[in-house]
Parts: structure tokens; C-alpha cells; sequence
């Protein structure tokens, strides 16, 4: 059930059909309606009779499809250009946005009404479902405002500001989700390290993919039932191979043998889910890795947008800042009886720091400007910072791009400014509050 909502919630034709479906069902019903209107209004219903009512019917089905096919077109351009500009991984977001499935589904719904309502004018009989055309007038300018609407949607939609603002939204959702507030006791520990015995056997799937959804309430259920432990070796968001192990599993008796792995594998399947592609729902580390590439190519020559950069920038210090307040790294899921039970690799806060510093500081090694945008962010970091883990991290970073960016000054203002910045993440690691002017 859960991979069945996993593909509807991926698919882009859901809507569409959806709407094609509705629109065969509601031109059968309306073509037997046999409502009149006030003789006020009697000028919607002037269908000019059977053979004007079939023109205009399908005048609106011919016009209907073809500014489908032009939204359509529009859309791919706007995806081949955020994917240019910006980044590879943004165009199925905005395929899957419910507004633009929702607009060309519109479209499909009015082409399709049309169609049957065509079929239903019956010239040698007389026979014309004024309603039923009068409905089809009302379509086509929904069709029009739809498509002003898209128009607006499509230039919101490829303003680097719009980007950004979506990445962050998702991926602030999906830490709320994901990683546990500090202070909440759930039932959960965390542990870096865990030790494995001897006897543990690997845990094999026989397909491939990246780890999109991890169900750790199915497998405590799983390992209590069976009487062992697990211990995953991939994160969400990594790719499997097949054959490869994706984690272990031993017995949690001394001497006793975990069940066979064919026994073992379909529930697996079930509550680890392998798909195609990395998704901003479940995957915290893709928004860092889509603002991040966003960030890389604005620094590259040939776009050379070091504003869009500290725009990145400044998205990825607003979540790194809201990930001081929760529990990263590695989660330890127990049972009922408090028997460690499913273990699940996660990413330290360490570790997302470095995927997003590391990147561009290795991009822009003389770019004065970056280096000072990523102390203004690690300053705000290390206040925010709750850990003594977390403060080590800034810290480290600060020493990367001191050594960086040192050298790549060419002049004297240069090495002052980046002196400041670090001085200012200094600061903040040490406690001092800043005062003002």
C-alpha cells in the first residue's frame, strides 16, 4: 500500500486522467439535463441550432487541445532552462506541482467534454443539449483564465527567488518529519558506532535504486517477530545495487542464527522502498544537495552569478540553523520490551555541513565574496549551535576556508574583510553577543 501511494504521489498523469475520466462522466450527465434558463439569460443558450451547437462545440474542442499542447511546450522549455541555469534535479518538481497538473489537466478535461458532447448533437434528429453547450462555453473561459494563470505561474516559477524559497520549504518540512526535537523523548536513542558480532549475515536485495523510504516501525515489528537485530549500512537517499548488502542482521541470542535471507526479503521490500529518483518529501540531505548545486552553478564560468550563489547560501544557513535544534546521526529504534531491535544510519550535523561548505568552497577558491558569505553563515551557525559537536563542526569549516581563501587574496582590503568574517565566527563559538553600533 505504501509503494502504491508512493507511485500515485510521483505520477504527473494522475490529475489529468482524473480529470478526462470526470469530464467523459459529467458531458453524459449534462447531456441529459433538460434545464431551462430566465429568458434574461436565455443569450447562453443561443446555440444558432444542431449544426451551429456541433461548430461550436467543436471550435472549443480544437482550441482546447491546442493550447494544451502549447502549455505543454511551455513547460518543457521551462524545464530545460531551470535545468541549465540552475540544476538538473529541479524539472520533476515542477512537473509534479499540483498547479501545473491541475491547469493542463483543465485543458484535457474541456477537450474531452467537448468530444462527448459533440457526439451527442444529432442534426437529422433535431436533437441539441443546450445545457450541455452552454457548459462548454463556460470551459473554454476557465481554459482562458487557466491559461493567464499559467503564464504567471511559469514566470514566478523560473525566478531564482521562487527556487529557492520552494527547496526550502520542502526540505524545512522534511526535517520536522525526519530528526527528533532536542528534548523530546520518543523512545529513541542515538548512537554513532554500533558493534556487530561475528556471526551477522548481510541482507541482500535483489533490486536496485536509492533508499527513498525507511519504515522502522515495520522493521522493529519484523525483528521482534524473527528475534534479531538489524543494522542498516544505507541511508536514505543512497543507491543500491543489487546484490550488494544493504545492511545486517544477526540473532539477538547468543549462538543463534538469524533466519535465512529468502525468507526475509519480501518484508524487506515492504518497509525499505527502492525507487528511481531522490525526492524533497523523505530525503532531508536532497534539499542540501539541490541549493547546493544551484550555488556550484552560479559559480561556474560560464553562468559566473556570484549573487545566486550567497542567495543559496543564505537558504542552506536557514535550514543548517533549524537542524541545530533537532537529533542527528544514527537512530536506534527499541521494542516494546526495550530490546534494541533496528538500527538506521543517519547524517551528523558534521556531515551536512561539510556536503554544503566543502563544494563550494572548493568552486570559488578565490572568491572573496563567497568565502565571507560562508562565515556570515557559519556566525549564525555557531549561535544558534547547541553541541559541543555542532561548534566543532563550524570550527572546522572556519579553518578550511581561512586556508582556502588566504592565499587567494590578491589584495590587502581583501584579507581584512576575510579576517572580520572570521573573526565574527570566532566570536559566536566563544559566546560573545554583538553589540551594537
Amino acid at each position: 500500500m505504501a509503494r502504491l501511494k508512493l507511485a500515485f504521489a510521483n505520477a504527473v498523469w494522475v490529475v489529468p486522467v482524473t480529470l478526462a475520466i470526470t469530464a467523459l462522466c459529467a458531458a453524459q450527465v449534462l447531456i441529459e439535463v433538460g434545464f431551462t434558463m430566465p429568458s434574461q439569460l436565455s443569450f447562453f443558450l443561443s446555440t444558432g441550432g444542431a449544426v451551429g451547437a456541433r461548430d461550436f462545440v467543436q471550435t472549443v474542442a480544437t482550441t482546447s487541445l491546442t493550447v494544451a499542447t502549447l502549455v505543454f511546450s511551455i513547460a518543457m522549455v521551462v524545464l530545460q532552462l531551470a535545468s541549465s541555469q540552475y540544476s538538473p534535479r529541479l524539472p520533476g518538481q515542477f512537473l509534479r506541482s499540483r498547479g501545473t497538473q491541475i491547469i493542463i489537466g483543465i485543458f484535457i478535461f474541456t477537450f474531452v467534454y467537448s468530444l462527448t458532447v459533440v457526439r451527442a448533437i444529432r442534426a437529422d434528429e433535431s436533437f441539441v443539449p443546450s445545457f450541455a453547450v452552454t457548459v462548454a462555453f463556460v470551459l473554454i473561459l476557465c481554459c482562458i483564465v487557466a491559461l493567464i494563470v499559467f503564464i504567471h505561474h511559469v514566470v514566478q516559477s523560473i525566478r531564482v527567488e521562487s527556487i529557492l524559497g520552494y527547496i526550502e520549504r520542502k526540505t524545512r518540512k522534511a526535517i520536522g518529519a525526519a530528526y527528533q526535537r532536542r528534548g523530546d523523548d520518543c523512545g529513541e536513542e542515538r548512537e554513532s558506532r554500533i558493534e556487530m558480532p561475528e556471526e551477522a549475515e548481510p541482507i541482500v536485495l535483489d533490486q536496485s535504486g536509492i533508499v527513498r523510504r525507511i519504515d522502522g516501525k515495520d522493521l522493529v515489528r519484523f525483528a521482534r517477530k524473527r528475534g534479531v537485530v538489524l543494522c542498516l549500512v544505507r541511508m536514505i537517499g543512497e543507491h543500491v545495487a543489487a546484490g550488494t548488502p544493504i545492511g545486517w542482521i544477526w540473532a539477538d541470542g547468543e549462538g543463534q542464527k538469524p533466519p535465512p535471507a529468502d525468507d526475509t526479503r519480501e518484508e524487506f521490500t515492504v518497509a525499505i522502498q527502492l525507487t528511481a529518483d531522490r525526492s524533497l518529501e523523505d530525503d532531508v540531505a536532497f534539499g542540501f544537495v539541490q541549493l547546493t548545486d544551484v550555488a556550484l552553478r552560479a559559480l561556474s564560468p560560464a553562468i559566473n552569478d556570484p549573487t545566486t550563489a550567497c542567495n543559496a547560501i543564505s537558504s542552506l544557513e536557514i535550514l543548517l540553523v533549524k537542524l541545530t535544534g533537532f537529533r542527528l546521526g544514527n537512530r536506534q529504534f527499541h521494542d516494546e520490551e526495550g530490546i534494541l531491535r533496528v538500527l538506521v544510519p543517519q547524517p551528523t550535523f558534521a556531515d551536512l555541513l561539510d556536503r554544503v561548505i566543502t563544494p563550494i568552497r572548493q568552486a570559488a577558491p578565490d572568491d572573496i565574496t563567497i568565502a565571507v558569505c560562508l562565515c556570515d553563515m557559519l556566525s549564525d551557525i555557531a549561535r544558534a549551535a547547541q553541541t559541543d559537536e555542532q561548534r566543532s563542526a563550524v570550527a572546522t569549516q572556519l579553518e578550511r576556508i581561512e586556508e582556502a581563501f588566504k592565499g587567494a587574496a590578491q589584495q590587502s582590503v581583501d584579507v581584512e574583510r576575510l579576517i572580520h568574517a572570521a573573526n565574527r565566527v570566532n566570536s559566536a563559538l566563544e559566546g560573545y553577543t554583538p553589540r551594537s553600533p
